[in-house]
C-alpha cells in the first residue's frame, strides 16, 4: 500500500473536497519567457517530482492518474468522493482540443465507473455517479483565451481558470518576452468572468527589469481595480534553479551579468508583510511560493515561509478560513452569519462567517445586465463529507445548509436589483444540487433560475449577455 506522505502534493480533504493534481502531456505553450525553465521529458516550468513522475508513468493520461491517486490516497471507489481536478502542464488552451476532450472524458469515465461514447455523455452521467467532480481548474496563458475557448472550457466542465499574469507593468512584460500586455489580462479577466469562471492570477515577484516598488504597486493597488479584481492569487518569487537540475539559460545569463538581482527569503518576507494588509477580503491567496526543494535553488527565496506568520495582518479568504483559523474545525458552527463584500465592477463576494472573521464558505455573484446575474462560485469549507452523507449532529461545515444560505443570499441580492434571471455554469458533478434548488437547464453548460418571465426569455437574455449562439 502506498504511503500518503510520499506525494509532493499532500492528501487533503479539509476544503470540502479532495484535490487531485493531474498533468497534461508536455507540449509547446508557445511562450518565450526569459525566466522560464525546462527539464527534458517534462512540461515547461515543471520538474521531475512525485506528482509529475506519477503523471509521466501514467502516460499523461487523466484516468490513469486518477486511478493511481485513489490508490495512493486509499480512497474507496463509488463512495461519494467530492473531487477537485487540478490540471497542470504548459498552457491548457494551447493543447489540441480533441486531446483535451478525450482527456476530460476519461477523467469523468473513471468517476462514472463506465466508458462513455462522448464527453457529453460522460458529463451527463455525472448526474447519477456516486463520485463527483465538483471543481475543475486549469492553467493557461491569457493571450490564448477568446469567446470560443471559453465556450470550449464550459463544455469540458471547467470551473476555474488560472491565468499566467506575472506582472501588470507593460515594460516588465515586454522585456521578459511574455508575449502579451496588461490590456490582454484585463480583457481575458472580463471575458472569463462573463462566462461564469472563477479567475485566479499567477503573479511573479522579483522578475528581471522589475523592482519592489513596481511589484508592490501591483499587489496593493493595480490588481484590485475594477478591470482586474481576481478571485484568487498564486504569488511566486522569481527563482534561478541549479544548472544541473533544469535549463534556464536566459535568466542565468542575466544573473551572471548582474542585470537581474534576485530577492532573498528575508526581503521577500518583508515585502509580503508590507503588501498583505492591502489585499482585499474577497481574495483567496492559494500560494506564496513554489514547491521546490531549497537545495535545487541557486538564487531567489529558498527557505519555506510559513504563511501563518501573516495571520495578524492578512484578511484573505485562505488566512481566515476555518481550516487555518482553528485547530479543531469539527465543532458546531450553526450560528454562522452571512457577510457581503464588493468585488470589482458589479461583483460581490459572500461569506459564511463564524464569529467576526472565521470563514466557513464563500460564493461570488456578478450582475451582468439590468435583467440578469451570474453565479461564479459556491463552496463550503471544512472536513469533506461524502456525497449524500447525513450530518445529523451538525458538526463541522459540511451538509448543514451553508451552501444553501450562500445561494439564498445571492438570490436575494439579485432580487434587490430587480434581476429576472440568475445563471450558473456548475461543475459536472454539481448540477443536481442546483436543480434541486429550482434551477433548470437552458443548454448543456448553463442553468438558470427564473424570477420573472419564462425560459424562452431567459435563453434570449443568456444569448445576449453571455454572447453564445
Amino acid at each position: 500500500m502506498s504511503i500518503l506522505i510520499n506525494m509532493r502534493t499532500p492528501f487533503r480533504k479539509s476544503h470540502g473536497k479532495i484535490t487531485f493534481v493531474l498533468y497534461n502531456k508536455p507540449s509547446n505553450c508557445k511562450g518565450k519567457c526569459i525566466y522560464c525553465f525546462s527539464q527534458k521529458g517534462y512540461t515547461k516550468s515543471t520538474t521531475a517530482n512525485e506528482d509529475t513522475t506519477l503523471a509521466k508513468e501514467s502516460s499523461w493520461n487523466g484516468r490513469k492518474q486518477l486511478e493511481k491517486r485513489f490508490e495512493i490516497y486509499q480512497l474507496k471507489k463509488d463512495s461519494g468522493i467530492k473531487c477537485d481536478f487540478a490540471v497542470k502542464g504548459d498552457s491548457f488552451a494551447s493543447h489540441d482540443e480533441d486531446y483535451l476532450l478525450q482527456y476530460s472524458k476519461e477523467m469523468y469515465d473513471f468517476l462514472n465507473n463506465r466508458t462513455s461514447e462522448s464527453l457529453e455523455e460522460a458529463v451527463l452521467l455525472q448526474n447519477e455517479a456516486k463520485d463527483k467532480c465538483v471543481t475543475y481548474k486549469v492553467e493557461t496563458r491569457p493571450d490564448q483565451i477568446d469567446e470560443n475557448k471559453c465556450l470550449f472550457f464550459a463544455k469540458l466542465g471547467i470551473t476555474t481558470v488560472e491565468i499566467g499574469v506575472q506582472s501588470l507593468d507593460d515594460d516588465v512584460l515586454r522585456l521578459n518576452n511574455r508575449g502579451h500586455d496588461s490590456s490582454t489580462v484585463m480583457k481575458t479577466t472580463q471575458l472569463l468572468k462573463r462566462f461564469g469562471f472563477e479567475v485566479c492570477y499567477q503573479i511573479m515577484i522579483g522578475l528581471p527589469f522589475s523592482n519592489l516598488e513596481t511589484d508592490k504597486k501591483m499587489l496593493t493597488e493595480t490588481l484590485w481595480k475594477n478591470e482586474y479584481a481576481p478571485d484568487a492569487l498564486k504569488i511566486y518569487p522569481c527563482l534561478l534553479l541549479k544548472e544541473s537540475y533544469v535549463m534556464q539559460k536566459k535568466l542565468r545569463n542575466l544573473y551572471l551579468a548582474g542585470i537581474w538581482k534576485p530577492l532573498n527569503t528575508h526581503d521577500y518576507t518583508v515585502f509580503l508583510e508590507e503588501c498583505y494588509p492591502h489585499i482585499p477580503n474577497y481574495v483567496h491567496i492559494n500560494r506564496i511560493q513554489r514547491i521546490i526543494p531549497p537545495e535545487k535553488i541557486d538564487a531567489g527565496p529558498a527557505s519555506e515561509i510559513n504563511r501563518k506568520i501573516f495571520s495578524n495582518i492578512s484578511k484573505c479568504l485562505w488566512q481566515r478560513s476555518i481550516n487555518n483559523y482553528l485547530d479543531n474545525w469539527n465543532i458546531n458552527v450553526n450560528n454562522y452569519t452571512i457577510k457581503e463584500y464588493l468585488q470589482g465592477a458589479n461583483g460581490y463576494c459572500f461569506e459564511s462567517v463564524l464569529g467576526n472573521d472565521i470563514v466557513l464558505g464563500y460564493s461570488r455573484l456578478n450582475l451582468i445586465s439590468k435583467k440578469s446575474a451570474l453565479i461564479r462560485d459556491v463552496r463550503v469549507l471544512g472536513d469533506m463529507l461524502l456525497v449524500g452523507q447525513k450530518n445529523e449532529e451538525k458538526i463541522g461545515c459540511q451538509h448543514i445548509g451553508i451552501g444553501t444560505a450562500l445561494l439564498n443570499a445571492m438570490e436575494e441580492k439579485a432580487r434587490d436589483n430587480h434581476i429576472e434571471f440568475i445563471f450558473i455554469k456548475p461543475a459536472a458533478g454539481s448540477k443536481n444540487w442546483f436543480i434541486s434548488r429550482g434551477y433548470i437547464y437552458i443548454n448543456e453548460y448553463y442553468l438558470v433560475k427564473i424570477f420573472a418571465g419564462n425560459k424562452e426569455q431567459a435563453i434570449s437574455e443568456y444569448q445576449l449577455q453571455i454572447k453564445i449562439s
